[in-house]
């Protein structure tokens, strides 16, 4: 029997995609009998450097992880450039479709603006095109201030969002909330729309528990500053202005001025705020809190279990209402090590799971939940860690995969 051929598209970065959720389910559908693969822009996320030579249209890439094409796009520096290259992307994608393998089912990352080329496969080709929803876009850059919600360019993007969501074959959200973002903006048939929410997936971001796992054991972290005795509580990831790190340097301010000694902040990371983060604790002159810049991602677990609180910040949104997914949470939960987060989203699995605290974004409220975590009896702290690990287990790709292949092999 004809294996079936899917497409696992992401438009930005294969590279780093290779770490990812794509590859994650490129992998896993590949062992559950299905012939995948990652199609995506030749541009790495991170540095704007092209993997393909000039004049090369796609290239074929394989490794023991995932398999995939490169398809050629311009390299960007800039926001706004970021989108003529998705824009670029499918337009080449779509002229090399009769030199790429042809799909049974496309699975895009990207709905509307960026998203909608696959319909053409459906309509030429009778391709099951599915969106797997990460960010809700454009409902995100409005939320940001980035766009104007009654702007006719804004107007546009959610006719082309509603346009995914109307013809799609399946939609699948990350996030627990993504049909309520859809009742919500009047779409759905229950509100007199015509996109039918009666079976929306929902296969949040996961972890490959053996592959961090080994990570965890076979690279290890020579850093002095993890084997003190200090409660040690560590951000790993970004350091944009998204992420909200103001709130870390402040709280580490109020602890220092309440003389507590026994906590240190571990910052691993980079990003355009770093420099002036660590301008705000040198003004400070705060000794608690270490920036130590880029970390390596082989190394991440082994970093994550050897602190004692991991701290997960977000953009303060509206659209934290419907949820969130990001994939450091569970980079985090798999630690085995409690959680701090400084949201308090809807369908919060920190605290719904009791894998730590959720806790109001500012530095009282943050510091008071440090100094409650460091002073927590074993057995109440140990129950954290185990919960954590739990949920961990419980959103292993090995497992989440099922609902993707649900929606795929689903009659409409």
């Amino acid at each position: 029997m004809k294996k079936k051929i899917v497409w696992i598209v992401n438009e930005y970065n294969f590279p780093d995609a290779f770490k990812s959720r794509q590859t994650n389910l490129c992998r896993q559908l590949n062992l559950h009998g299905y012939d995948a693969y990652i199609i995506s822009g030749s541009i790495k996320n991170k540095g704007g450097e092209n993997v393909l030579s000039k004049g090369e249209k796609y290239r074929f890439v394989e490794t023991d992880e995932a398999k995939g094409y490169f398809i050629n796009t311009a390299s960007y520096h800039r926001s706004y450039e970021r989108v003529l290259v998705a824009l670029q992307f499918q337009n080449n994608i779509w002229k090399l479709r009769n030199e790429l393998p042809n799909p049974d089912v496309i699975v895009s990352d990207f709905a509307g603006l960026f998203g909608n080329v696959f319909l053409k496969w459906k309509k030429k080709y009778g391709t099951k095109v599915i969106y797997d929803i990460l960010d809700l876009w454009p409902e995100g850059f409005v939320d940001m201030g980035y766009l104007k919600k009654n702007s006719p360019i804004t107007k546009v993007l959610y006719n082309m969002e509603h346009k995914s969501y109307r013809e799609a074959d399946g939609i699948i959200f990350s996030f627990q909330g993504g049909r309520d973002y859809i009742v919500d903006k009047g779409w759905s048939k229950e509100k007199g729309g015509d996109v039918d929410t009666s079976d929306i997936g929902y296969l949040n971001n996961g972890i490959d528990l053996a592959t961090v796992d080994k990570q965890k054991d076979e690279c290890v972290l020579e850093d002095l500053d993890l084997d003190n005795n200090k409660f040690k509580v560590v951000y790993l990831g970004s350091i944009s202005a998204f992420n909200g790190l103001d709130v870390l340097v402040e709280t580490a301010k109020e602890l220092q001025e309440r003389n507590v000694e026994d906590v240190v902040f571990l910052i691993y990371g980079y990003g355009n705020q770093e420099e002036r983060l660590k301008k705000m604790a040198q003004d400070y002159n705060l000794q608690n809190i270490k920036f130590k810049g880029v970390l390596d991602k082989k190394y991440a677990m082994n970093l994550l279990t050897r602190g004692n609180l991991n701290i997960f910040t977000f953009a303060n949104t509206a659209l934290l209402k419907y949820g969130v997914s990001p994939n450091k949470l569970f980079m985090y939960f798999a630690s085995g090590k409690p959680v701090l987060s400084m949201i308090k989203p809807a369908y919060d699995l920190v605290e719904s799971r009791k894998c730590g605290i959720s806790v109001e974004n500012n530095p009282t409220a943050v510091a008071d939940a440090i100094i409650k975590m460091s002073k927590l009896p074993e057995e109440e702290y140990r129950l954290y860690c185990s919960n954590a690990r739990t949920v961990a287990e419980e959103y292993d790709y090995g497992k989440l995969v099922n609902e993707l292949i649900r929606i795929i092999e689903r009659k409409r």
